[in-house]
């Protein structure tokens, strides 16, 4: 019986091969498939976060630090 060969894994599912029958560039391509998945995810992530408004004790500090820039600019 023929195996099917087939790129396109359902996201979620864990693919095995066994070790003799791939080569570095099957194991390389996985981990870059991987990789780019979990960047995906994270950029989705950060994105949703930075929606998010600041706590007030979080908006009062960013406003310290940037009052603190504008005087050391105009005062340098």
């Amino acid at each position: 019986m023929a195996h099917v060969a087939n790129d396109d894994w359902p996201i979620g599912q864990l693919v095995v091969v066994p070790h003799a029958w791939r080569g570095d560039r099957l194991w390389h391509d996985m981990q870059a498939e991987a990789q780019d998945r979990i960047g995906v995810a994270l950029r989705a992530m950060y994105a949703k976060t930075l929606l998010q408004p600041l706590s007030p004790l979080l908006a009062k500090l960013v406003y310290q630090i940037r009052t603190q820039q504008e005087t050391s600019r105009h005062a340098g």
